[in-house]
């Protein structure tokens, strides 16, 4: 570190500036180092910000990334010795969750609650995937099922396919066509929600990579549509994706309210510029090792290490294979380029007692058949819900008890009702169970 302090300090002078070194401290990916200038001029500072090559020349390494803040000059170059801090050993609250180390050993990450999406962008292979998977992570480590959702969108199902058994997540979508389904359902959720004035559970869409989403099926409105009036109704984007743009990233309707970014190493400045929303971010200075990035918030720019979480960390958190997948049926939409029409016209296969499933598991976990009036054939579409809000009528209540009778699971009387599980529609079962309760003199079941 001495003998790269310097050789920086020696490009300094050689270029007409004088510095006073203030010390330098190793990151996971760099070291960085910071100096004064003896004359901290606008015109110096901003001759200090373009001295990357003459630095590089002269430490005999690239890249270096200049910038300045609280008027210091910082440099950072390449460290010989690059390390990943794990995901696991990082620690967050709430909907605050930890990303990564910066390049001065400090702890740096998101809060969903303050800055409600988070877009992540960068060239495959870079570390996106690693990024929205520490993210997920550290939610569902952090807060419980009933507060907090996934639904996950992505083309790289090995990389996904662990959280699928989380109890948080809702699902994990590998279809265009149910993408697109799902998405219309959220926007849908999304608007009812903003009417009743409800925002619980938050429900979190990770979008893995939406570049390639969009080149089969556009998605565009219902996603601008939540980037926009997602916050008051607790809906949350973690989107990646390689571009931004129309091609990249849909509409500027999207983009422009994910200000928080995560950006990995791009091309030239002016992507750097760009994808980071800001001049002289020096983004395109980074990417030598993988999860490499800046975080840019409204709080400034800064420079971190990502903190990958193994499949094995996963595993230590509360597990549910079944998925709910609320929107039914993947049907046959109009996509970018015509129409996708599945191979197989009913819901795809999903793990039992999901309410992708006409039928639903019992009390020991095994496959039923359905109630007779939702037996359906293989030509209709798969379950809707019966009701659209609380039963209101004795008959609605009774057809309710005759469906738990017949399952035995309140979670799946539940998804074959309402189409999805949550307190309400607990809530709603238990009060119909309660009539025969009561009537036998009985109790109600007490809410989870």
């Amino acid at each position: 570190m001495a003998m790269l302090e310097r050789a920086i300090g020696a490009a300094f002078v050689n270029n007409g500036l004088h510095i006073h070194h203030l010390g330098g401290v190793q990151g996971p990916h760099t070291f960085t180092f910071a100096m004064r200038l003896y004359q901290p001029t606008a015109a110096n500072l901003t001759k200090a910000k373009r001295l990357g090559p003459a630095i590089e020349a002269s430490i005999g390494d690239s890249p270096a990334r200049v910038y300045t803040e609280q008027g210091l000059v910082w440099v950072e170059v390449p460290s010989p010795w690059p390390s990943n801090v794990p995901g696991s050993t990082l620690r967050g609250k709430g909907l605050a969750v930890p990303l990564g180390l910066t390049s001065r050993k400090a702890i740096a990450g998101w809060d969903a609650e303050r800055d409600p999406h988070l877009l992540i962008v960068g060239p495959t292979g870079r570390g996106k995937t690693t990024a929205a998977r520490a993210v997920a992570f550290h939610l569902a480590r952090q807060t419980q099922p009933r507060t907090v959702q996934f639904v996950a969108i992505t083309f790289k199902p090995d990389d996904w396919r662990a959280f699928g058994n989380l109890a948080h997540t809702t699902a994990v979508i590998i279809s265009p066509a149910e993408a697109a389904n799902a998405l219309e359902w959220m926007r849908n959720a999304m608007h009812r929600r903003t009417r009743e004035g409800t925002a619980r559970p938050h429900v979190f869409l990770f979008v893995d990579d939406l570049l390639n989403l969009l080149a089969v099926t556009d998605v565009t409105t219902p996603l601008a549509e939540i980037a926009s009036l997602g916050r008051a109704a607790g809906f949350h984007l973690v989107i990646g994706t390689q571009r931004l743009g129309k091609r990249g990233a849909g509409d500027a309707a999207i983009t422009g309210n994910m200000p928080v970014r995560l950006v990995f190493g791009t091309a030239d400045a002016q992507d750097a510029a760009f994808f980071t929303g800001r001049g002289q971010s020096g983004a395109e200075n980074l990417g030598r090792y993988k999860g490499d990035a800046l975080l840019v918030t409204d709080g400034g720019t800064v420079r971190l290490a990502v903190s990958p979480v193994a499949d094995s960390d996963l595993a230590t958190l509360p597990q549910d294979p079944s998925q709910a997948r609320p929107w039914g049926t993947v049907r046959t939409v109009p996509t970018a380029r015509g129409v996708i029409q599945p191979r197989n016209p009913q819901t795809p296969p999903v793990k039992a007692g999901s309410s992708g499933s006409n039928g639903s598991e019992n009390r020991s976990g095994g496959y039923v058949e359905p109630p007779p009036e939702l037996a359906r054939t293989a030509s209709e579409p798969a379950e809707t819900p019966l009701l659209d809000g609380e039963p209101t009528t004795p008959q609605e209540r009774a057809k309710i008890r005759a469906i738990y009778a017949q399952t035995g699971s309140k979670s799946a009387t539940c998804r074959i009702v309402w189409g999805h599980k949550n307190g309400e529609t607990w809530a709603w079962l238990n009060q119909a169970l309660a009539e025969t309760e009561e009537a036998k003199g009985g109790h109600r079941d007490p809410l989870p």
